[in-house]
């Protein structure tokens, strides 16, 4: 974790970055993140929280009101299993144009 979390500090929490790149490389921290993770039950919320404040902190609003729980979920499960392109198109549907 201590990787995964510098490796976003290095890139500066995904700042300065347009939408679509924002939401590729946020689909890959999150993939990283849940792979690591120890508890497989309850990270969504908290994730999803962490992830609106580092979309915010980049200039990205994420409208949470166009959320599919359902989807997120699939995607993220995608993504443990290494195709983070589908949890990319998910979040880069919820930024605001």
């Amino acid at each position: 974790m201590k990787k995964l979390f510098a490796s976003l500090r290095k890139r500066r929490f995904l700042r300065d970055f347009m939408a679509e790149q924002f939401a590729s490389e946020a689909a890959q921290f999150l993939a990283e993140l849940n792979a690591i993770h120890p508890f497989r039950e309850g990270n969504g919320r908290t994730q999803l929280s962490f992830l609106t404040i580092v979309a915010d902190q980049a200039g990205h609003v994420l409208d949470l009101e166009r959320l599919d729980p359902e989807a997120i979920l699939q995607a993220t499960i995608r993504s443990f299993a290494g195709d983070e392109k589908t949890l990319a198109r998910l979040i880069l549907g919820l930024i605001e144009a």
